[in-house]
């Protein structure tokens, strides 16, 4: 004879259920178009469907004020999605104005886990989105503050920072 199966595995089955078919859905929902979000912050693209060669070493991104100059971005594949000026300006704009972005992650504690910035406890950074056109999603490209009023963006998702500006 079998014993009866109890109510907490019932319960254990059904909450991984879910948990598994919520993280599905957030996994979905990250690269769904947002339509009530703000605007994405370039100003200019050019898309292709191959994956993009590697900018030379001699020739690094440049930063001019609040516009990154000369920025390459690239999809998840590796494909250019945008090659151009992005102006961070709007984005800055919107943190300063206390308005977040519909992504999970706008707003949210930056750890700093690839060690890229300079160390700082952990709270001190925040993570703010800023969004690509011509991409599903919102893309690779983040800003990153400071406690002490520091920015520093990123194209790549974290491989590589530019410093926007000095702390206060």
């Amino acid at each position: 004879m079998t014993p009866p199966r109890s109510s907490t595995s019932a319960a254990n089955v059904a909450i991984t259920i879910a948990v598994v078919a919520l993280l599905a859905w957030l996994a979905w929902a990250e690269r769904q178009p947002d339509a009530t979000g703000p605007a994405p912050a370039p100003t200019a693209s050019t898309a292709s469907t191959e994956p993009a060669a590697p900018r030379p070493a001699a020739v690094p991104p440049r930063a001019s004020g609040l516009v990154m100059r000369d920025q390459q971005i690239h999809d998840e594949q590796g494909r250019l999605v945008f090659d151009g000026d992005v102006d961070l300006g709007p984005v800055l704009a919107r943190i300063a104005a206390g308005e977040r972005d519909s992504h999970r992650n706008d707003g949210t504690v930056f750890a700093n886990r690839e060690g890229r910035l300079p160390k700082q406890p952990r709270g001190y950074y925040t993570e703010w989105v800023v969004r690509t056109e011509g991409l599903r999603g919102v893309g690779p490209q983040r800003l990153i503050t400071g406690q002490k009023g520091e920015v520093f963006y990123t194209s790549d998702h974290y491989e590589t920072f530019i410093r926007v500006r000095e702390p206060s």
